[in-house]
């Protein structure tokens, strides 16, 4: 077993180990609930926060695991020749009457076909566009564009916001594993967003977007 297949059979296991108590400990806080649902006001106050917040808590570990499960399980890409701009398109279409305080803009080149894995860069897609609807506060304008750079045999996709933007500082560190800019959340996203990416023999960075915001740019080969 060569050692990539070995650390994700690791996480597999120890991501199994972690869920399986979960879910017990999540009905003894819905059982404890209920049955003391007649208590006195200031004992069932104190008991729906404690279960509340062990309820809340354990859904949020399980989302933990089940996205550290995909960043390790994730398959190599099964590349087909994928419409780019009907890909985006689709991607967008998710957005219609979400965020209406966020509007779109569409700065496409000509045709752009690529031979990529169409769930997983959809996955990249969505997951750029939701951070940039987050750091806006769900509310301002995002721009995507692309480009076929021809000399450097590129596709360039370029998703801005006009949002706070990213100090520098923190953009070094946007896609490390379990690092994140929210209150909530596993960090993992960018994570995998760029390791999506890199399967596919492209990059993606994070830079500043003029006047103001945030500009990814991801290259894929032609």
């Amino acid at each position: 077993m060569c050692s990539s297949d070995l650390w994700r059979e690791v996480a597999r296991r120890l991501a199994h180990e972690i869920k399986n108590p979960l879910t017990p400990i999540q009905l003894s806080a819905e059982r404890l609930r209920r049955h003391f649902s007649e208590a006195p006001p200031a004992s069932l106050a104190l008991l729906d926060e404690c279960t509340g917040t062990i309820i809340g808590e354990v859904e949020s570990l399980k989302g933990l695991v089940d996205e550290f499960s995909q960043f390790a399980r994730m398959p190599p890409p099964r590349t087909v020749p994928t419409d780019v701009h009907a890909l985006l398109g689709g991607v967008l279409a998710l957005y219609d009457g979400l965020v209406p305080e966020v509007t779109f803009e569409r700065a496409f080149a000509a045709d752009l076909l690529l031979r990529i894995d169409p769930e997983q860069v959809r996955r990249v897609f969505i997951n750029v566009i939701d951070n940039a609807i987050e750091a806006m506060d769900r509310r301002g304008h995002i721009v995507l564009e692309t480009h076929a750079d021809q000399a450097n045999q590129l596709a360039r996709i370029i998703i801005a916001d006009n949002g706070p933007g990213i100090p520098p500082a923190e953009r070094e560190k946007l896609f490390l594993p379990y690092y994140s800019t929210k209150r909530r959340g596993s960090g993992l996203g960018l994570a995998i967003v760029r390791r999506i990416i890199a399967e596919h023999g492209g990059t993606i960075d994070a830079g500043d977007n003029v006047p103001a915001g945030t500009r990814f740019t991801i290259e894929i080969p032609l």
